[in-house]
């Protein structure tokens, strides 16, 4: 039997529906959605770099910072927070700092300690034995230099499990530090990490003029951290300013009024 070469094929293939205005407009938002995030990265990775060129710069002349070899990588301190903690240290001159997790800010607060500044004082926590075995011996001895080794205690918020170091309060006592530096435990993932700032303010071993420094400040369980010392400083009544600084990651700077001029270190 011939084919009726005048009989229509018809496909079987459902035709395609013309996408609407609102599908079109909705492809098109996230297409540049996609392009300002991808600017957004592009943008900070300079601004890590003109980082890293300022604190060559800096340290060229430093007279205190005799190892200026810093691996910042990975989730280690990247260039935007070792700058500023440079400046800080350099021209603000702590006298008692306390450092949460032993790390590339250690190799730069313990040279400050030793060949800097030897009357201040420097407590680092760190709860991870191995890693203070690692880290310690690649830092400058000095008596005024303690690592102390901190187990986590863990506790709920907002049904997750968080962590911060036990027997802090023990270890510090009266003292009252003008920098800390909130870097330790590990906080990705959790909720209220790296909390022990808040028990600290609490307990008054905050000096009358301090800077309080927060790595990975974009996080969202960092970010509730970041609020509850802020509402913890204004419930003793404690006039504060905050700022930050970025490059591949964020800080959150919280100071005391007499120390607001660090934000245009």
């Amino acid at each position: 039997m011939q084919n009726n070469p005048s009989k229509k094929r018809t496909s079987r293939c459902p035709k395609e529906k013309p996408a609407t205005l609102r599908e079109l407009a909705r492809q098109h938002e996230q297409r540049l959605a996609a392009i300002e995030q991808k600017l957004g990265l592009c943008y900070n990775e300079l601004k890590e770099l003109n980082y890293a060129h300022l604190l060559h710069d800096g340290m060229r002349e430093s007279s205190w910072v005799k190892n200026q070899t810093f691996d910042l990588h990975n989730w280690a301190a990247n260039y935007s927070f070792i700058y500023l903690l440079f400046r800080i240290l350099d021209k603000i001159e702590p006298q008692n700092i306390l450092e949460f997790g032993l790390g590339q800010t250690t190799k730069l607060t313990t040279q400050y300690i030793a060949y800097k500044n030897p009357e201040a004082y420097l407590n680092v926590c760190e709860h991870s034995r191995d890693w203070i075995k690692i880290y310690q011996q690649e830092l400058p001895e000095h008596e005024h230099i303690h690592i102390n080794h901190l187990d986590l205690e863990y506790f709920e918020y907002r049904c997750k499990r968080n962590d911060k170091y036990a027997g802090l309060l023990e270890l510090v006592e009266d003292q009252k530090f003008d920098l800390i530096i909130v870097d330790g435990p590990v906080g990705g993932g959790k909720n209220l990490p790296r909390s022990n700032v808040v028990d600290l303010i609490d307990n008054g071993n905050l000096a009358e003029d301090f800077v309080i420094i927060f790595d990975d400040a974009e996080r969202v369980g960092e970010k509730n951290t970041i609020r509850k010392v802020q509402e913890a400083l204004r419930k003793k009544a404690i006039a504060l300013q905050t700022f930050e600084r970025f490059g591949i990651k964020r800080q959150a700077y919280i100071v005391s009024m007499n120390r607001a001029f660090a934000s245009f270190l």
